[in-house]
């Protein structure tokens, strides 16, 4: 169908829509809240290469898209639309971004099928009286919601998640918009007793049971992880993403991979992913990575990026500009304050330290912040909170059990620890206003601290300070990990 909607019948008598982009009536509006800001500007950037017409403001247009994770109410919550202004006209239709991810994939829009819609908030024609005879309040009896949707993240039980995608396309790239797949269009089983299933995420599986699962299938993590970090210094953010998708769903396999035909049907790996994880199965080598590896590019950027305060944008304009060295860097480079401090320590900061060294670094802390506050609570998170043997770095939380005592506590902290020797350089200090920590305030140091005695090494030192009402979260965000903060 090429028209565009217009009847409130749709889930009964449209099976798709096929777009017109200079039909005037074919409006859109972008709802980007939940949406990550790469994924944002990829979603943007498709509504020009289409030539859809996008408003600033949700009102008058005809098409809404939003994430997967909202519903129906959700969406006129956010936007502050009311349902009642939709009792003459045709309400907005709610689309995924699964179909502009979709629609890049295949380098054209897709047909608009009921697959990619949210149902708009319908009010059904046969059903619906004369509204001039009805009250104002019962109008609103009319307006109905589609269920609030699952995200199919549970896994079978004993074994891989292996539910097949209901679309699959190829691509000679690592499914750099496949980000969407694995999300359920129906709710098929429905809760029982109010009580939700356990889901499949990272942060709900136990470290002991993560450990295990690693083990079964470590070669081709291990290979998958570092291709995924060589992107990620790349700033090739969607292949980094890809891998780690990848990474994500293999953990969860309680059994090793044994054949391509189940790789495949692998939530969040493609074709093009599969044959790779297949290499490495296959013949224990990834060809792909070892290349890599040893290209120079590679190697100079790998290099760069493990100075402190260099990113993937500035290891390849460096790269650009011919250094290939940390000389060159010393002798030719224009250096931050930061980056002269990273290249200054480049080795130590790359050495890890064991938990005994952390230790005694939280203890310096300790004795300097119980000194200026009594019954501070202060807790190393991080890599040691986790129970890791070695840690690259020392995050350190404080706050107070009053909520106010933490205030103003920050800076003569530092001072205290630079008086003493313990802290030899500033990195970061940030509070919120030009570093007076306002009440209430959540501020940090990012600094260098050397322990007392010979052969010691330069270490990384956060210190973060935190109203205790923040506390518990901050416990957890702190304490990680990365991939535990996201599920």
């Amino acid at each position: 169908m090429s028209a565009l909607l217009t009847t409130n019948d749709f889930d009964e008598n449209i099976a798709s829509i096929d777009f017109i982009p200079s039909d005037p009536n074919a409006t859109f509006y972008f709802l980007p809240n939940g949406i990550g800001k790469d994924r944002r500007i990829i979603f943007t950037n498709a509504f020009v290469r289409f030539h859809l017409q996008l408003l600033t403001s949700p009102e008058n247009a005809r098409f809404i898209i939003v994430d997967e994770q909202f519903d129906v109410s959700k969406v006129y919550s956010l936007l502050k639309l009311d349902p009642t202004d939709y009792i003459e006209k045709p309400p907005p239709i709610i689309i995924q971004t699964k179909w502009l991810s979709d629609s890049l994939k295949e380098k054209h829009l897709v047909p608009l099928t009921k697959d990619y819609i949210i149902r708009p908030l319908l009010i059904r024609k046969k059903a619906m009286p004369s509204f001039s005879q009805q009250p104002a309040v019962e109008e609103k009896n009319f307006i109905r919601n589609k269920p609030k949707r699952r995200l199919s993240h549970d896994a079978p039980q004993g074994g891989c998640a292996t539910q097949v995608k209901q679309r699959r396309y190829s691509s000679d790239e690592d499914q750099d918009h496949d980000i969407m797949d694995d999300y359920n269009d129906t709710v098929k089983n429905p809760y029982k007793n109010g009580e939700l299933p356990k889901g499949n995420w990272m942060c709900s599986m136990s470290s002991q049971t993560a450990k295990k699962n690693t083990e079964i299938n470590k070669d081709i993590i291990d290979k998958l992880q570092a291709m995924g970090d060589l992107y990620g210094k790349t700033n090739d953010k969607w292949r980094a993403y890809s891998y780690q998708k990848a990474i994500t769903t293999i953990r969860r396999c309680t059994h090793r991979i044994n054949s391509y035909e189940e790789l495949i049907k692998l939530p969040g790996i493609g074709e093009s992913l599969a044959k790779k994880i297949w290499e490495i199965i296959d013949t224990g080598s990834f060809e792909k990575l070892e290349d890599f590896q040893s290209s120079e590019y590679m190697n100079v950027i790998t290099l760069f990026g493990n100075v402190w305060g260099c990113g993937p944008n500035i290891a390849k304009q460096w790269y650009d500009q011919g250094f290939r060295t940390l000389d060159d860097l010393r002798t030719k480079a224009k250096l931050s304050d930061n980056q002269q401090v990273g290249l200054k320590y480049y080795d130590e900061f790359l050495e890890r330290m064991p938990r005994n060294e952390v230790c005694e670094i939280e203890a310096v802390v300790k004795e300097h912040a119980l000194a200026l506050v009594p019954d501070l609570i202060i807790q190393t998170c991080g890599s040691y909170r986790r129970g890791k043997a070695t840690c690259g770095d020392v995050d350190i939380l404080i706050t107070h059990t009053d909520g106010i005592s933490h205030e103003g506590l920050l800076i003569p902290l530092i001072d205290s620890l630079k008086k003493s020797g313990f802290l030899t350089d500033d990195l970061v200090l940030s509070s919120s206003d030009k570093y007076e920590e306002d009440s209430g305030s959540h501020v940090k140091y990012y600094g260098v601290c050397l322990l007392p005695g010979e052969n010691r090494k330069h270490r990384r030192l956060d210190i973060i300070i935190i109203p205790h009402d923040e506390y518990a979260c901050a416990l957890l965000y702190f304490t990680g990990s990365a991939l535990f903060n996201r599920s």
